[in-house]
């Protein structure tokens, strides 16, 4: 007789407890905790669940997040439609023909970490969260190095296609100077001038938690990125998102904040987990900065500076943006996602076109910039259309 593991569905509520047990201390791992889960939950506009498997003993296998959308997602960076389909944004026609959608693992748009003891586990769990008498697409996105591995071996003849880069920037020294005794000479001249050029302008980045004062303050300047980048959001959504989290992440989240007579010009909040500084969005009012490197000191050379001061060694940056983050120190690696459930004119022939032409792109993107090994990576796959393992 053949025992299987006990698979349950719940709301994010009810998140079991054991769930940060199996979450790494990356930044990556971040998005797949179960406190940013938390402070996610309800504002996707996606119908939430969780399959959580358990051993014959009781421990925890694996748990994945599930989230289903009847007609599309707000946020691009979540819809394959717009990734690999051709579609302008997520509203294009083009982008309801994989609809409708079951995001498997993550719905931040930046990362997954399959939350279990091994990757089969997963694999399996994963299997079973999604409705196969429901059509549409089911996909596992934005996964890297051995967890996409482990995975595309352990769900054979599912496409796996090349997303985006999520990118890094290791923080070594524990003190400015031996930081920049450890970059290289045009990264540590092009951080000095630029912290010269936020002081000559007596403006200073601080560090701030998020609070019913300055919440209202960020999220204004978040819509007006949004809007300048053709992004979704309002105020008031940001608003709702910003308390959430300051809630659910307590502890671990907070804003680098530059300042000009009281006024916020600009913030990037932040999230510490383990050994990392997980950098999110940033939000600036365009008609007072630009002139004095603010955007560069809050989205690289303050956070550097707080994770010498904390001991953290890396800065996540997730997605996009890549030619200004590898300027400063940026390491990318190709972010894939797998097709659990294709849409039905997907083909093999898509796939290795798709890789192909993505690779292509990236490429063009990060030139002259790319690690030798990242290049290679790309061109063999601008030449096959597949990831080879």
């Amino acid at each position: 007789m053949i025992v299987r593991p006990t698979v349950a569905r719940s709301a994010p509520t009810g998140a079991p407890g054991d769930w940060d047990e199996l979450t790494g201390a990356s930044g990556a791992d971040f998005y797949s905790s179960r406190r940013w889960h938390l402070a996610m939950a309800g504002l996707n506009g996606a119908d939430e669940r969780l399959v959580v498997s358990r051993g014959t003993a009781g421990g925890l296998r694996a748990v994945v997040p599930v989230f289903g959308f009847a007609a599309g997602t707000a946020n691009p960076l979540m819809h394959p439609g717009t990734l690999f389909g051709g579609a302008q944004s997520p509203s294009d026609a083009t982008a309801e023909r994989w609809e409708p959608l079951t995001v498997v693992g993550n719905v931040s748009g930046y990362s997954t970490v399959p939350v279990a003891a091994d990757a089969r586990a997963w694999a399996e769990a994963a299997d079973q969260a999604w409705d196969r008498r429901a059509g549409g697409t089911a996909w596992a996105p934005y996964l890297t190095g051995a967890d996409v591995d482990g995975l595309s071996a352990a769900l054979p003849g599912r496409p796996v296609l090349l997303t985006a880069l999520r990118v890094v920037v290791p923080v070594p020294g524990s003190t400015l100077e031996e930081y920049y005794a450890a970059i290289p000479r045009r990264r540590r001249e092009l951080a000095r001038r630029e912290r010269r050029q936020l002081a000559g302008a007596g403006r200073e980045i601080t560090v701030e938690e998020l609070d019913e004062v300055n919440i209202p303050e960020f999220a204004r300047l978040q819509v007006n990125t949004q809007r300048r980048h053709g992004s979704f959001g309002d105020a008031a959504f940001f608003e709702v998102l910003f308390g959430q989290m300051a809630k659910a992440l307590a502890g671990q989240v907070f804003a680098f904040v530059c300042r000009d007579g009281g006024r916020a010009l600009g913030f990037m909040w932040a999230v510490r987990h383990g050994r990392a500084l997980v950098a999110r969005s940033i939000g600036l009012d365009y008609e007072r900065v630009g002139a004095h490197a603010e955007y560069f000191n809050l989205m690289i050379h303050e956070p550097v500076r707080y994770c010498l001061e904390h001991g953290l060694t890396e800065i996540d940056m997730s997605v996009g943006s890549y030619r200004q983050k590898l300027l400063r120190g940026g390491i990318p690696t190709p972010a894939w996602s797998i097709l659990l459930r294709p849409p039905p004119f997907w083909t093999e022939r898509d796939t290795e076109r798709h890789n192909r032409d993505r690779a292509r792109e990236l490429l063009a993107e990060l030139h002259p910039l790319a690690p030798a090994a990242v290049v290679e990576e790309l061109e063999q796959i601008a030449r096959a259309g597949r990831r080879e393992s």
